[in-house]
């Protein structure tokens, strides 16, 4: 039997190691960090600039968005639990039990997991170069540039991670969908949590996008270059709502097909029965063909109103009011120039 700590991914289970509550390893690794810059700035004799905003905005950036993904992540990845244990009850009676190990939460692969983060390090230090970075940091500094690339690898390590995470559990999802999922066509609210489960995720990034900019300069913020990569990254947290709701869209949508031409099917019959009824004058069974037609033309108006993707009104006024989230920050941050620490 395999055991349970096997199906946490790789971050969660590392949180999970000292065998604490979760809160608080993130409280320990938050202190820590927070210790490390303290000592790093003393050593390279600058500890009386730390109550400079400066310092902070360049070095507490990385940390600070390495906790918020820690405490994000779970949250994240009990809502796609939650999506998948939706999915298990659309499972049709004859499949519940002998595909019922393909419908079991997936063993992360941990060496696809440590690559991805591998990745996410190479792509920092590749595209930033900061052994290049001489007039970022202070003469004879050591210990705080240091710093700032372990908290900046460590970090881009772990949104690669997270990318990685999501697509893979999209992937399952979707693949489950495709080949097992059979959704009652008037009861598509069954599949809401896997709409909240790509809510979630949009949601996260998007946080992260807004606490980014609060670390900015005004300089950082008017660059035109920076605000098409942060236009494009919330598109792209949008963009990932639908794409991982897409194969839940493409099944409801071949369920209402079918449907639709079932229906059709029984209104040509009584049509055709109807017309020839009327045709030879015959009046036997005519009321209840007439009937007939009507409850099958209702019962086709039905379907065209059941929607075609899997969320509700709430869900995208979420999601909605999150994209506007990174605006208000960036207004406030440019407005806030004149005197303002940030």
């Amino acid at each position: 039997m395999v055991k349970e700590s096997s199906y946490y991914p790789l971050l969660i289970k590392l949180v999970k190691y000292p065998r604490l509550p979760s809160y608080l390893v993130i409280l320990m690794i938050a202190i820590i960090m927070l210790l490390v810059l303290i000592l790093a700035a003393y050593l390279d004799g600058i500890f009386t600039r730390l109550l400079e905003w400066s310092l902070w905005r360049n070095f507490l950036d990385a940390p600070v968005l390495i906790i918020y993904i820690l405490i994000m992540y779970p949250f994240i990845w009990r809502l796609w639990r939650r999506s998948l244990q939706a999915l298990r009850l659309l499972l049709p009676i004859d499949e519940g039990i002998s595909n019922q190990s393909e419908i079991e939460v997936p063993i992360p692969n941990r060496r696809w997991e440590w690559v991805a983060i591998l990745i996410g390090v190479v792509f920092w230090l590749s595209l930033w170069q900061p052994w290049g970075w001489n007039d970022r940091w202070e003469p004879g500094a050591i210990w705080l540039p240091a710093y700032e690339v372990v908290t900046q690898t460590t970090l881009f390590g772990l949104i690669s991670l997270l990318i990685y995470s999501s697509f893979t559990g999209n992937w399952y999802l979707n693949r489950l969908i495709r080949q097992h999922v059979k959704p009652d066509i008037f009861n598509t609210g069954m599949l809401t949590p896997v709409a909240s489960s790509s809510l979630g995720f949009s949601i996260a990034c998007i946080g992260g996008i807004s606490l980014s900019l609060a670390f900015q300069t005004q300089e950082d913020l008017l660059m035109w270059k920076n605000i098409i990569v942060w236009v494009i990254l919330v598109c792209f947290a949008v963009l990932i709502f639908f794409l991982s709701m897409w194969s839940t869209h493409c099944t409801i949508t071949k369920v209402k097909s079918h449907e639709l031409n079932l229906v059709q099917k029984y209104l040509n019959t009584a049509s055709h029965e109807l017309k020839e009824r009327a045709e030879d004058s015959s009046l036997t069974g005519k009321d209840e063909l007439s009937s007939t037609i009507t409850a099958w033309l209702n019962y086709e108006r039905r379907i065209k109103e059941v929607p075609e993707w899997p969320y509700n009104a709430s869900i995208i006024r979420r999601l909605v009011a999150s994209t506007v989230v990174p605006a208000i920050v960036y207004l406030l941050k440019i407005s806030s120039g004149l005197g303002l620490p940030f």
